[in-house]
């Protein structure tokens, strides 16, 4: 972006090379929605023939000297880095102009033009007549997450799991891919996602590969994508398992909450001892195996200061990272020092964005060190809880929520797996954010989209307000931003 004063340059996603590839917007740890394109922006725009105007409450910070960072909350999405030259022509539109009013000021039409160009397809400025509005898609992925065991070499004091030896077999994992294939079908889903989890989902394998090669099979023959990821703790990946992951095309999130001591704290293996080292190794074995896996940081006061060196880990094997904020539940009640302060959380995660500057990946971040929350696609609600998300216990029984494992509404058997979920007589209320008090004046309304239902509900005994992490939410949006935009400066090719 060096370039002489006077020209006007804006930069976006759109101008880092294999931008789409360049997204990560998912926790896998959970049920957000996994996307991989911008919402909203299949086609580029083109400026209309009438006047433009700024959008309102858009955010504008400074990156340096020469140039700042602009995000439209009320759009759909997208980072944009300006010079001071296209920062003092956004700036004109406070009032609606056209192009030749801007031409006849003194400025160059054709570099006018791509810049304003730019900020209209980040919804950054708009006809009089049409506000930005986001555009809010309906999910055609079924996520489904598969408690394929309830054992564990771990004990993690904030684990939501009550364990035991109790696995799925075969039968019951045959039993639940043919009905989520047919569910899927029937509510028009064009893909599935599964998530292999557990307890330690890597103690059964045998089930797992039996049944993801039977829902390789079963969406074939039915017309459905399929993709997959095994959520583990990474102390028990061997060689020869991380090469048949890999062979299946099965993605891995290995769970690594700090390096050394800091991760130990808080999992520890059934008689007490350390996990890092050997957490550390099955990474190590995965990456060599070339299935590079995403790292997923859960964040307790007992690790809250120790984050950042985890983020230095992932950033210096290419890997990358999500950020999930403890939510408490009946398995982590007795232990009272996992509840985190808003100072420290705030301060650990700026801890973590600093080795995050330092270490710029080509990725953007803003869909993973938000936690619950992200900045690439507006939502209206936080996750796909009660909509797009089936869980699956070990006896084939259906849930809401692998937060309330012990909460069945039917088994895969007998109902329509969607269905279940999606009946308003569940427990959860996964509320629309509008619905949310606190929220519906917010100006990260539809990016945070009120926090996790759960996590809220436990909080306050209610599900129709505010994340009791409102407050860190906040702060650490804007500085994420600013993030994406020094990403940007990196990666983007300026095209003045």
């Amino acid at each position: 972006m060096h370039s002489p004063r006077g020209i006007p340059i804006a930069l976006a996603n759109s101008d880092v090379p294999d931008s789409l590839l360049m997204l990560v917007h998912s926790c896998e740890d959970c049920a957000c929605p996994v996307s991989r394109s911008e919402a909203g922006r299949t086609t580029p725009r083109t400026l209309p023939p009438g006047p433009l105007m700024c959008a309102r409450d858009v955010l504008e910070l400074p990156l340096d000297a020469e140039r700042h960072v602009l995000f439209g909350p009320h759009g759909n999405g997208g980072v944009v880095v300006v010079n001071l030259a296209a920062r003092e022509l956004f700036h004109e539109l406070a009032q609606p102009r056209t192009l030749a009013d801007l031409a006849a000021s003194g400025h160059d039409p054709d570099r006018a033009s791509a810049v304003l160009t730019r900020l209209l397809e980040y919804d950054l400025i708009h006809p009089p007549d049409a506000e930005p509005a986001p555009q809010f898609r309906k999910s055609t992925q079924l996520t489904v997450w598969l408690h394929i065991t309830n054992a564990c070499n771990l004990r993690c004091p904030y684990c939501y799991v009550h364990k035991s030896g109790e696995a799925m077999d075969h039968t019951t994992a045959r039993d639940t891919v043919d009905a989520l294939v047919r569910s899927a079908v029937g509510n028009e889903f064009r893909s599935i996602r599964l998530k292999y989890a557990g307890g330690e989902a890597s103690l059964n394998t045998a089930v797992l590969f039996g049944m993801h090669d039977h829902a390789v099979a079963r969406c074939a023959q039915s017309g459905l994508g399929l993709s997959s990821v095994l959520l583990s703790n990474g102390v028990a990946i061997s060689d020869r398992l991380a090469r048949e992951l890999a062979a299946r095309e099965i993605a891995v999130m290995v769970s690594l909450d700090g390096i050394g001591a800091a991760h130990d704290a808080q999992r520890p293996t059934l008689s007490g001892r350390p996990s890092s080292a050997m957490v550390v190794r099955s990474i190590e074995r995965l990456i060599q195996a070339g299935l590079p896996p995403h790292i997923s940081i859960t964040i307790t006061s007992r690790n809250v200061d120790a984050i950042a060196p985890v983020v230095r880990f992932a950033l210096e094997r290419d890997l990358t990272f999500s950020f999930n904020f403890f939510r408490d539940n009946a398995c982590a009640a007795g232990f009272a020092n996992l509840q985190y302060e808003e100072k420290a959380m705030i301060e650990g995660l700026r801890q973590a964005y600093a080795v995050i500057e330092e270490l710029l990946p080509p990725w953007s971040i803003l869909g993973s060190v938000l936690d619950r929350g992200q900045l690439l696609q507006p939502r209206q609600k936080a996750c796909g809880v009660g909509d797009d998300y089936v869980v699956v216990d070990q006896n084939g029984r259906i849930a809401q929520c692998h937060m309330d494992l012990g909460t069945t509404i039917g088994d895969v058997r007998t109902v329509d797996p969607v269905r279940a979920v999606r009946d308003n007589g569940a427990a959860i209320k996964n509320l629309l954010v509008d619905d949310k008090e606190g929220c519906r004046d917010c100006t990260w309304q539809h990016w945070c989209a009120g926090g996790c239902s759960v996590a809220t509900f436990r909080a306050t005994g209610r599900f129709d307000v505010r994340s009791p992490n409102c407050n860190i939410y906040k702060t650490i949006y804007p500085e994420a931003v600013i993030l994406e935009g020094r990403r940007l400066l990196k990666f983007a090719d300026p095209r003045p």
